[in-house]
């Protein structure tokens, strides 16, 4: 259903009925505040077909500035306390949930929502409910409003999340939901809350709630289902940020002292995550030749995944290496030839992609830091006549060090072999 708007013989015969900068009539939004406000008669009204339709209505409203300044001057979030309670139907409760979550887009609505504690308390509550639509506008109003809330409310949605057991219910329906929209949400808002909770005073909180066994293999099992199972349905853009904020919700739950122990039976499971993206990175670099910025932050957190988790240890070149590697590859040829043309872009193109190679060369000489010997020996075999080059790239002068003892001292043994044979 579309927004009600004026006509221009309407705009004109009422002057002033206009909301802000909009073509929105006022008197529209007045009718639904004064039937929610009726409380006596709001139970029947929910029944109401066109009821239903003017609340939809008022939700695809609320995507403007305007009229969500409108309703906070009518404090429709207080009267949306008051018939909460109310609300039984779960189209209707998708419906208010959503409006709230476009207000929460705006500062002042988020900051009038902390406010309103127990309405707060039983909308966060939702998390406990199955029905994936309600679901799907619950995360998005906890997302918008961790992102615009002041540094001192955010320890109050910390609490919240303690009370309500935030983590479970978010768990499962990671692990048990294949609603693609539902699991796209629910992967941002477990970044969201770590972007945001897990800061140095809530650290200890955000520890105790959220850093677990069930965590990460809810996480791999909603990623898996994404990216391998509904990869088709997802738009591009929806697909590559899945990959880049599973990677960093890991990060965050890898970065504790406690974390290793933790984590020890789940390195395979972080291993598959990364080996799924370096796949569709190295496809997606070698047939479009695109360079993505997000690539770089991925392949940063996998070198901080890895060591932290010793992953290295138990890969093989084909994990990730190998897709490391060719993409390190089609890189080089890339800068070639973007050295010899003469776009306006060059330059920058260059640069970025010489970035990307520099963390790609970090990647490969953390690993052959760290690999088995056999794995070390398949990664040299690989990567052969390129390995002064990739070195050149490697900042860390203590891992390149030790790399090169690696692989002199293999060499060394190898020439000592032929010898003596």
């Amino acid at each position: 259903m579309k927004p009600e708007v004026l006509e221009h013989d309407d705009k004109e015969n009422l002057v002033g009925d206009v909301i802000g900068d909009t073509a929105y009539s006022e008197r529209f939004v007045l009718k639904i505040l004064l039937k929610l406000a009726n409380l006596d008669t709001l139970k029947d009204e929910i029944q109401n077909q066109l009821f239903e339709d003017n609340l939809c209505t008022l939700w695809d409203m609320t995507a403007e500035r305007d009229v969500v300044l409108f309703l906070q001057r009518h404090n429709f979030l207080s009267l949306l306390s008051f018939a909460w309670p109310i609300v039984e139907s779960p189209r209707t409760a998708e419906v208010v949930v959503g409006i709230i979550a476009n207000m929460c887009c705006q500062k002042e609505a988020v900051t009038s929502l902390i406010q309103l504690g127990p309405f707060l308390k039983s909308l966060v509550e939702c998390i406990k409910g199955n029905d994936s639509l309600v679901l799907v506008q619950l995360l998005r109003l906890i997302n918008s409003s961790l992102f615009l809330a002041d540094s001192e409310h955010v320890p109050i949605w910390m609490r919240l999340f303690i009370e309500v057991e935030y983590s479970n219910y978010l768990y499962f329906i990671l692990k048990n939901s294949s609603h693609k929209d539902l699991l796209i949400n629910a992967i941002e808002n477990f970044n969201t809350i770590c972007s945001y909770c897990n800061v140095e005073e809530l650290r200890s909180d955000f520890f105790s709630h959220f850093v677990s066994v069930e965590a990460l293999e809810s996480l791999l099992i909603g990623y898996v289902e994404i990216t391998e199972k509904q990869k088709d349905l997802c738009e591009k853009e929806q697909f590559e940020r899945i990959l880049l904020i599973s990677i960093q919700v890991t990060l965050n739950l890898v970065g504790f002292d406690k974390s290793v122990g933790i984590f020890s039976d789940n390195k395979q499971d972080v291993l598959k995550m990364i080996s799924l993206a370096f796949k569709y990175y190295e496809g997606k670099l070698a047939s479009m030749k695109e360079i993505d910025m997000d690539l770089v932050d991925i392949v940063a957190s996998t070198i901080t995944v890895t060591t932290i988790l010793n992953i290295n240890e138990i890969s093989d070149v084909n994990h990730y290496f190998k897709k490391s590697y060719k993409m390190w590859k089609t890189l080089h040829y890339m800068i070639e030839a973007e050295e010899e043309s003469f776009d306006d872009d060059r330059e920058d193109l260059t640069n970025v992609s010489k970035q990307l190679k520099t963390s790609l060369s970090m990647l490969m000489f953390v690993y052959m830091k760290y690999s088995k010997e056999d794995n070390l020996l398949s990664a040299l075999d690989e990567v052969n006549s390129d390995f002064d080059e990739i070195s050149s790239f490697v900042e860390d002068k203590s891992i390149l060090n030790v790399v090169k003892q690696r692989v002199s001292s293999y060499r060394t043994r190898l020439k000592e072999t032929v010898v003596g044979c």
